[in-house]
């Protein structure tokens, strides 16, 4: 499966679809899906749409394109039900999904932000208050700040 996604979203980003030939709306039919691997940071996660079976992957935790463009996730989908011991079929099956993250061009940001300043009252027009300091988190393109 392949999905894309625009760095800071959040939502559905892709729906698996599995091939169940239980009777529907049975523990036997219902599946259950679960990622096993490629989200460190749960970044992702994976519900059961109770209508049709399918797999709806999300993104809760926004995804940075500097950081990681490329994520690659194992989903295991297994039924509610345990299978019968003696059946030959395994009792799940795996899935690849890569989602792409789509870069979109940031504000710059302030450090620290907020920044705390004292100054005695009174102070001349013109007096020195603070040093302001700005980056812009778009780090693989060249941009100025003014």
């Amino acid at each position: 499966f392949e999905a894309r996604v625009h760095e800071g979203s959040r939502g559905v980003v892709v729906n698996l679809t599995v091939d169940d030939r239980d009777d529907p709306a049975t523990g036997a039919w219902r599946a259950m899906y679960s990622i096993i691997s490629g989200d460190p940071t749960q970044r992702f996660e994976i519900q059961t749409n109770p209508d049709n079976n399918e797999g709806m992957l999300s993104v809760v935790k926004p995804l940075d394109y500097e950081t990681t463009a490329l994520h690659t996730l194992l989903i295991r989908v297994e039924n509610e039900d345990p299978l019968v011991p003696e059946v030959g079929y395994g009792p799940s099956s795996t899935a690849t999904v890569h989602v792409t993250v789509e870069d979109i061009n940031e504000g710059p940001v302030f450090f620290p932000d907020p920044l705390i300043v004292t100054r005695m009252e009174n102070i001349p027009v013109g007096s020195f208050v603070a040093s302001l300091n700005a980056t812009d988190p778009d780090i693989l393109e060249i941009q100025s700040i003014r």
